[in-house]
């Protein structure tokens, strides 16, 4: 009997959630809740709480402390960002009694299939990653819809994840692999500040499909906590050029790289890309990157544009 049709005769795949909280408290106790709702797998949640200043780890203890499903791992010092704290648990996380692995933040709402519907997804086309859109809400009432651009480029991982990593879910075989490459190049990836990013990364470089879901399953909470929220907006827009301008998200690109290169990644445009990106004077080479970042470079044809045009005034 094959995946699809044990989980059909009432199979329930076995699911670790990954959570990383700090200072949720005003969110947790109903993100939490979401989470174990999940219709149709065991759920089971581990978090990691970045030395929370206000009382997230008291209600994780007086709500769920005798639920078998929730372990907290309490840090004792700051790790300093949401992906550090994510690399935590992507250390300490124990998965060989899993068959799949997802990625929570502390502040969303889960919709009940959100976990079943990847499951599925994954399973029928074989692939080992997934991600989906997500349904933006503010506190005044606005909701929309965020999808991602499904058609891969050869080299969009060396700049982009696949979306937002809390709708992530990927296989345990993949994400134990994950582990043990972490575990093994500590350095490399401390240096790339998105946790999701560096999942998907190694996805592609080891040549793993990923499965892009056009229906959102989860409420993505937008609040002034957020460190990426929704993406729209005049504001974002000039929080992504300053990011381009200051040379930060070169940097970011070039330590993508350097992962791509200790995982043995083989494709031969991401390894062109990426060596004519880390060479120096940056203005020698813009000309050339101008048309290969606009074909190769992210999924979004105004993301390409925007990386071939920043090539050529030597921001990246």
């Amino acid at each position: 009997m094959n995946f699809i049709n044990k989980i059909d005769s009432g199979f329930r795949p076995r699911v670790l959630v990954l959570m990383a909280t700090y200072n949720g408290a005003a969110w947790l106790v109903e993100q939490i809740k979401s989470v174990l709702a999940q219709q149709d797998v065991d759920v089971h949640i581990l978090i990691g709480d970045d030395f929370s200043k206000d009382k997230t780890r008291e209600f994780i203890e007086i709500n769920f402390s005798g639920n078998s499903a929730v372990k907290l791992m309490a840090w004792e010092s700051s790790s300093g960002t949401a992906g550090a704290n994510f690399r935590r648990l992507y250390l300490a996380a124990d998965v060989g009694n899993y068959d799949f692995i997802a990625l929570a933040d502390q502040d969303d709402i889960w919709l009940p299939l959100k976990l079943i519907t990847g499951i599925r997804c994954l399973n029928e086309t074989g692939f080992h990653g997934y991600s989906g859109a997500v349904e933006a809400f503010w506190p005044d009432g606005r909701k929309k819809i965020l999808a991602q651009v499904p058609v891969l480029k050869p080299a969009d991982f060396l700049f982009e994840g696949a979306g937002q990593g809390c709708t992530f879910v990927v296989r345990a075989e993949l994400f134990l692999r994950i582990q043990q490459f972490c575990r093994a190049h500590p350095t490399a990836v401390d240096a790339l500040h998105y946790h999701d990013w560096l999942i998907y990364l190694l996805a592609r470089a080891w040549n793993k499909d990923w499965y892009f879901d056009p229906l959102p399953f989860m409420l993505y909470r937008q609040h002034d906590g957020n460190e990426i929220g929704s993406r729209d907006g005049i504001a974002a827009v000039k929080k992504r050029l300053n990011l381009i301008r200051s040379g930060w998200y070169r940097g970011q690109v070039r330590a993508a790289f350097a992962i791509y290169q200790q995982a043995n990644g083989n494709d031969s445009i991401a390894l062109n890309i990426g060596q004519l990106i880390s060479q120096r004077p940056v203005v020698m080479r813009g000309g050339r990157l101008f048309f290969i970042l606009l074909r190769n470079g992210r999924r979004r044809f105004v993301d390409r544009l925007v990386l071939a045009l920043a090539a050529v005034i030597a921001w990246l």
